[in-house]
């Protein structure tokens, strides 16, 4: 009788537990203060670097503030791809920021640093997870856009 539980639970697992935190999708870089105005130009990259497609549609993006923005229902984050979100506004502050992924039941998936950036350039913030062999946000650099 246990090996029918826990083999149901497990069915059950497979078939809704698809989307999970560990979906491995990660913030990969964002530019909270752009050359130039806000508005329009602030950016936050997501990557998934696992070789599975993952919906990302209908999660969200969250500043440290709590403003929340909803990725569009049905977007389809492939292997090795990168989804850019870019609002038509100033939604990222120059100081004291983070940024929270969360899917679509409302887990987080990742989470950047609290960081500043009180220069109005083209510098950006980027996972060196991406960039190196650590897998710690708070190891987050400073790098250039060249």
């Amino acid at each position: 009788m246990q090996y029918y539980k826990s083999l149901i639970i497990l069915i059950l697992f497979l078939l809704f537990g698809l989307e999970s935190a560990s979906s491995g999708v990660e913030i990969y870089a964002f530019d909270q203060n752009p050359a130039g105005r806000d508005e329009g130009n602030e950016w936050d990259t997501l990557y998934n670097p696992t070789n599975e497609s993952v919906d990302i549609g209908n999660w969200v993006l969250e500043t440290a503030d709590g403003e929340r923005e909803t990725i569009s229902e049905g977007t389809i984050l492939q292997p090795g791809a990168y989804y850019v979100y870019t609002p038509p506004y100033q939604w990222l502050d120059n100081s004291n920021e983070a940024i929270t992924l969360s899917n679509s039941k409302g887990e987080e998936v990742d989470k950047t640093p609290v960081v500043s950036d009180n220069k109005n350039d083209n510098r950006y913030w980027i996972n060196k997870s991406n960039v190196s062999n650590s897998t710690d946000f708070s190891e987050i650099g400073y790098f250039s856009i060249i």
